[in-house]
């Protein structure tokens, strides 16, 4: 019997481009020593990252114009399924800028509009996917949502798998996340800025990142990781359930950008596989890690993986 896969959903993916330069200089002219271009969007970054664990990754996304093209293009060089919903608009295009000093500087363009028969596309083809061949899916819709779209989007999004039977992972911040929580989706992944920005107030102490996860369960999420970038991983496991904190051995990274979108990957393949809760944030935190290393975002190397997982350091702070 085949697995079902993982889906990755993307309202506002991009085409990212890596600028490196000797050093950057604001309001003066400044020439790149190297440029790469790359699918980008966090729902992009997770279906790289589930594909080097060995999962079918699917990729279901809005893409217009020659950029959009672009994007499925190398999607589809890298073995990830495509559902591509066409858009009048053309996708986005984001700036990475990185320095001799490794410093990033990153220019990220709104989404263009999207149209409701566009919307109404991508909640038609989720539909049909998981009533066929992704029946009970891992579903993991991430990512920021186009310009004038509104947060009921998601809403309709996490109402639709969860109905399904499949599991929501959602890692989004704003609004999008204020709104969604509301429709129970089975996990979130803010990072801890995105958590502070959303209840308005500072977690100094990790006791009161515990509280700010609660807080988010009690709002409707039923698992909740907080990530805290190098100093570690905060995960809740369910409402009265286990809190788990991880932190990586110390790295010395290539790039950031990714590293929470990796998170999640390692989550959903996690609760695919039926892991447990030691194993899950295990998992979940050296695939963050092993994105440090990659050259790429989401080009995470399963080898990496495998080697950073016994040098996680993986604690119980509360039992269930």
């Amino acid at each position: 019997m085949i697995r079902p896969p993982i889906v990755c959903v993307s309202a506002n993916p991009a085409l990212d481009r890596r600028l490196r330069f000797d050093s950057l200089a604001v309001g003066r002219v400044n020439r790149a020593k190297s440029v790469q271009a790359f699918p980008g969007g966090k729902a992009a970054h997770v279906a790289m990252t589930a594909h080097a664990l060995g999962a079918r990754a699917v990729w279901l996304g809005f893409l217009g114009g020659a950029v959009g093209d672009e994007v499925a293009v190398q999607l589809r060089e890298l073995e990830i399924e495509i559902v591509r919903i066409r858009t009048e608009k053309s996708t986005r295009m984001n700036l990475e800028l990185i320095d001799a000093s490794s410093k990033i500087t990153e220019v990220l363009e709104p989404g263009k509009p999207v149209a409701r028969t566009e919307l109404r596309a991508m909640l038609h083809a989720l539909a049909a996917g998981l009533r066929n061949k992704w029946r009970r899916a891992p579903v993991v819709i991430s990512g920021s949502l186009p310009r004038d779209v509104s947060a009921a989007f998601y809403r309709s999004l996490i109402a639709l798998a969860e109905s399904m039977g499949s599991r929501v992972f959602l890692d989004t911040s704003g609004d999008a996340l204020r709104h969604s929580l509301a429709s129970h989706p089975s996990f979130v992944k803010p990072n801890l800025e995105e958590v502070e920005a959303l209840l308005g107030q500072k977690l100094g102490t990790q006791s009161a990142i515990v509280e700010a996860a609660r807080e988010l369960i009690d709002r409707g999420a039923r698992s909740v990781a907080i990530s805290l970038g190098a100093k570690g991983l905060l995960w809740f496991e369910r409402k009265n359930g286990s809190v788990w904190f991880a932190r990586p051995s110390r790295l010395t990274p290539v790039s950031t950008v990714g590293c929470g979108d990796a998170t999640v990957a390692g989550f959903a393949f996690a609760a695919a596989k039926g892991l447990d809760g030691e194993a899950t944030i295990r998992l979940a935190t050296a695939c963050g890690a092993a994105n440090c290393l990659a050259e790429i975002p989401g080009r995470v190397s399963f080898r990496d993986v495998k080697s950073l997982m016994p040098r996680i350091n993986v604690r119980r702070i509360h039992s269930a």
